[in-house]
């Protein structure tokens, strides 16, 4: 089979046309994502920043995202005390970025876990973010936090 250039260029900026309004991601790779945090820290970096971005842009796509959950966790070194504080800090950051980038509040459920919910037995795991979007129709007490199975109560209800 060949493909001829006789007509070519007109075709070949259409499809440019097309693939240029296509999203960065689609739901299946951004329905779960994780931004990890730095020992004692709530920044965000670039990488960060450009995940959020992407979930920004699906989320405003996608009509049937009904909720945006953001949940911030933190190791286990330290207070419970201090932990719980960090890991809601660390949450609140991820939300107010996704609002100042035009996510409704309405969709988003801030919730902190301090180091209630361990992924990991190293603490750099642990340190984090996640971020699960929900559309509709879909039935949350059905869904596992890490994607392999394993209950977790963080995506329970509510």
């Amino acid at each position: 089979m060949h493909v001829s250039n006789v007509n070519f260029s007109g075709q070949f900026q259409n499809y440019r046309a097309c693939t240029e309004n296509l999203l960065p991601v689609n739901y299946d790779q951004i329905r779960r994502s994780r931004i990890p945090f730095a020992s004692a820290s709530a920044s965000l970096s670039d990488a960060d920043r450009a995940l959020l971005d992407n979930v920004v842009t699906f989320v405003l796509a996608d009509p049937s995202v009904e909720r945006v959950f953001v949940d911030g966790h933190s190791d286990r070194l330290g207070s419970r005390i201090d932990n719980r504080a960090l890991s809601e800090e660390r949450a609140n950051v991820v939300a107010d970025y996704l609002k100042a980038r035009g996510v409704s509040e309405d969709l988003i459920t801030v919730r902190a876990h301090g180091d209630q919910y361990p992924v990991s037995r190293r603490p750099a795991d642990n340190r984090r973010t996640n971020i699960r979007l929900q559309r509709e129709g879909e039935r949350p007490e059905l869904q596992q936090a890490n994607g392999y199975g394993g209950d977790s109560a963080e995506d329970g209800p509510g």
